[in-house]
């Protein structure tokens, strides 16, 4: 075996498990994710502004009509 072809098969190998590796960890975040879901009291976003009533942008409230 000359030294291209060792070089080309590994960088087939190291290309497969670089795909193997992510889709491990896609498969890894999307069960957190879905844990998370289940057991969780966060409120989101917009969950919070329907509860106040009122409108902000970033963490300052909106002041509409005269200043």
């Amino acid at each position: 075996m000359n030294f291209i072809a060792f070089l080309s098969f590994a960088v087939l190998v190291v290309i497969i498990l670089t795909l193997i590796f992510g889709m491990g960890a896609y498969f890894l975040y999307k069960v957190r994710e879905k844990q998370r879901r289940k057991g969780s009291d966060i409120i989101t976003y917009e969950e919070l502004r329907e509860e106040s009533g009122r409108k902000f942008l970033f963490f300052d409230e909106v002041k509409y009509g005269n200043k």
